[in-house]
């Protein structure tokens, strides 16, 4: 732990990482359910705000909300993070607009709180957007179709340099000796849409 803490200093971030740390050790890892559901009933934890751990947020601010456990994915590998909408018990309404992670384990849900009030122990159900979490979903799979019609066109040599997955787009950077053909630009085409027709 105190290795992380001063390589993350050392890595320009020492602001964040004097917030997030003492939390991350505090409340440990968050646990992701996302795999297995979309939805979750959960108790808020932490609020981060301006810089600072808050005890409360009023309506009209942004924050980061923490939570032990959360179906919300964290933007990771080119993947982005979910959207969609926290609802408290008391009427609170929080929509988050991404989800990113702090000090390596922790799950921000980055947004803004659009009415009411909330304190961390408030109960909370925690809905992320599922029509985007589909396309998400759709483009990833896209990313492994993809470099398999590469490999399968071009040659065994093309390997994944990085991508980026959102909802409406993804990219694939690949390693090529040379821009393709329109030829070999169709072939792929064709090769990833006749997998995409089996609807596997």
């Amino acid at each position: 732990r105190e290795e992380a803490r001063a390589n993350w200093q050392g890595s320009g971030d020492a602001g964040e990482g004097a917030i997030w740390f003492p939390i991350a050790t505090r409340l440990g890892s968050t646990d992701f359910t996302g795999y297995k559901e979309t939805t979750a009933e959960n108790t808020l934890a932490a609020i981060v705000a301006e810089g600072a751990e808050r005890t409360d947020l009023t309506a009209g601010n942004s924050a980061e909300l923490i939570f032990p456990q959360t179906p919300f994915y964290a933007e990771s590998g080119g993947q982005a993070g979910d959207k969609g909408v926290i609802a408290f018990a008391n009427g609170a309404r929080f929509e988050v607009a991404d989800v990113k992670k702090r000090a390596g384990t922790l799950h921000a849900h980055i947004g803004t709180l659009v009415s009411g009030q909330i304190r961390p122990g408030d109960t909370a159900q925690l809905d992320i957007d599922t029509v985007r979490r589909a396309a998400i979903r759709s483009n990833h799979s896209a990313t492994h179709l993809l470099h398999a019609a590469l490999r399968q066109v071009l040659g065994p040599h093309v390997s994944q340099k990085g991508s980026l997955v959102e909802a409406d787009r993804l990219r694939f950077d690949f390693s090529h000796p040379k821009p393709l053909s329109e030829a070999e630009i169709d072939a792929i085409e064709a090769h990833v849409n006749a997998v995409i027709r089996q609807n596997a």
